[in-house]
């Protein structure tokens, strides 16, 4: 309590706003993204592993997708997997919840796109990432109905690099003299041939930023041009509910984030038997009915 001053307990009303089904924020009208004009579907994913001397804790693969079309409301799917693996396995099955979720919020409409942010994958797993989510996301889709193929677009968002920019003296920006928030690189340093970009979001509190890197690995949305892209995921760094900055990735991959460092909290203590995960997944559950009425709880 001695540290409770207004900067603190605003951020606390932010999140108990957020756990009650509040708006905190919201796109203005006039730089309110294209897509967003139809429904969309907004999706983050991560997978947290144990440390290397945690031989029997499961990994856990989080996925939050957004239901309104503010693209300000999330909810979330956790699922066990075995250690150290990747690649989301049950993601068919995750995206199917999270498309029927999106269908029972949104007065029956299914999203005409779905816009993927995949956090913590490296550059050698693009292909395996590639192969097994993005297909894993058709057979979702199909399976609610064979004419049902709304358009995907898939990123991989990357914080670990050594990249960094610096700005000339007449653009340098704050105390630490870095690049503007904003600022987007995506020539010169980037892939020859692939769609990857850096994007510097946030204003730094100390040090130099450190920007981060978009890599598409799937689109088959004729209207989501590049800069439609780097748009949209800039715009998205504005939406984390919990502060009323920008941050420097998109909302949903630090949603996905801050849901699965939740389920690894419920791991604590149990006996988890990694040879039958499937049996073991209700101890990560989360009750339907908080799920159903308040599906932000985990910011």
């Amino acid at each position: 309590m001695s540290r409770l001053n207004p900067a603190v307990c605003s951020n606390i009303l932010l999140k108990i706003n957020s756990k009650l089904n509040g708006i905190n924020h919201t796109f203005a009208s006039v730089s309110r993204p294209l897509c967003l004009f139809r429904p969309v579907m907004i999706v983050g994913a991560d997978v947290t592993h144990p440390s290397p001397d945690q031989l029997s804790i499961p990994s856990v693969a989080a996925v939050t997708a957004s239901h309104d079309p503010k693209a300000f409301k999330y909810n979330i799917q956790i699922r066990l997997q075995p250690p150290k693996v990747e690649i989301i396995e049950d993601l068919e099955n995750i995206m199917r919840q999270q498309l029927l979720f999106f269908y029972r919020h949104t007065s029956a409409c299914k999203p005409e796109r779905i816009i993927f942010f995949r956090d913590g994958v490296g550059d050698g797993q693009f292909a395996q990432v590639l192969k097994s989510e993005v297909n894993a996301i058709r057979r979702a889709c199909f399976s609610l109905g064979q004419e049902y193929e709304p358009k995907v677009t898939f990123l991989v968002v990357q914080k670990r690099h050594h990249t960094r920019f610096f700005p000339r003296s007449e653009d340098a920006d704050g105390r630490y003299k870095n690049v503007p928030p904003g600022t987007v690189v995506d020539r010169e340093i980037t892939h020859p041939t692939e769609v990857d970009f850096y994007l510097v979001s946030h204003a730094s509190i100390q040090g130099v930023s450190r920007p981060t890197k978009y890599h598409l690995l799937w689109n088959d949305d004729d209207n989501m041009t590049e800069n439609e892209i780097e748009k949209i995921a800039y715009y998205l760094c504005h939406m984390f509910s919990r502060c009323t900055r920008s941050v420097s990735y998109p909302a949903p991959t630090y949603y996905a984030h801050l849901a699965a460092k939740r389920a690894r909290v419920y791991l604590e203590g149990e006996n988890i038997k990694l040879s039958d995960l499937q049996s073991q997944q209700h101890i990560c559950a989360v009750l339907k009915e908080i799920v159903s009425d308040h599906p932000m709880f985990f910011v």
